[in-house]
């Protein structure tokens, strides 16, 4: 049987140009390694396809694409609470606005139907790199593309390399929160892997950045320049739900110094 193979031009514009969803003009930015998603070749055709049919954006709006690949019941009433990760950066949003005492699932579900990740809204999902994997011990790219014209998609450690250093995308996500100046800047993962990217892009505020926790696994780091509060927290895997809360508390509380 022939092996199926990704469209080459539409997975280089992709890696070349996505960055994730929402509005760079947002209060809230939420950066991560890259999109838990593409189990199989299907599922990472369909994405792929249809971000090249959506006009190739470099920021999507989140409902408005899950729709288009099949996944409306996350955006619809009743919708499924299935991503972690977006329920805790809903906690997060939510216990800084402190307008809820208690979260419940059915805020977190209010605010994922209408607000999480959407182009006039107050969220900005971005992805360190940009084609979707179920995890970071995962690599299938190299047995669906022509690796004659897409030669960095061999492995995962060179598809990471022509992203930092060809694309340079530590430089251009740096460079897009000094335009836009938002409010909160949260990466989720402390591996030291990655928190070596999120402190390339937070600049000098990373070697004043606080540590806060209960423990030597329940910790976060956070710290601020003049614009803006950066955090670098957990990924969202067996992490109880007040670590994030306790971070939004802990914006509102650095938001308010001088």
């Amino acid at each position: 049987m022939d092996t199926q193979i990704l469209n080459s031009t539409f997975v280089k514009e992709r890696v070349e140009t996505f960055y994730g969803y929402g509005n760079y003009r947002g209060n809230y930015w939420f950066i991560g390694m890259e999109e838990a998603a593409g189990g199989d070749f299907d599922d990472i055709n369909n994405r792929i396809n249809t971000w090249a049919k959506r006009d190739k954006l470099d920021i999507d709006d989140l409902a408005e694409y899950h729709q288009a690949i099949g996944y409306p019941e996350l955006f619809e009433k009743g919708a499924r609470l299935t991503v972690p990760v977006w329920r805790a950066i809903i906690r997060i949003i939510l216990s800084e606005q402190g307008e809820i005492n208690d979260i419940t699932r059915e805020d977190i579900r209010k605010y994922q139907i209408s607000k999480l990740g959407r182009r006039h809204e107050e969220t900005c999902l971005l992805e360190m790199f940009p084609l979707p994997s179920p995890n970071a011990k995962v690599w299938g790219f190299n047995n669906i593309v022509d690796l004659n014209q897409l030669k960095f998609l061999s492995d995962r450690k060179e598809y990471e390399k022509h992203c930092i250093e060809n694309l340079k995308r530590v430089e251009n996500i740096s460079n897009k929160i000094k335009e836009y100046k938002p409010r909160v800047v949260v990466f989720y993962s402390l591996n030291l892997k990655y928190v070596k990217h999120w402190k390339e892009i937070i600049g000098s505020v990373a070697d004043n950045l606080k540590k806060i926790g209960y423990s030597n696994k329940e910790y976060f780091c956070i710290g601020k320049n003049d614009q803006t509060v950066f955090v670098i927290a957990k990924f969202p895997r067996a992490v109880p739900s007040e670590y994030y809360c306790n971070i939004g508390k802990e914006i509102t509380a650095k938001l308010a110094e001088k």
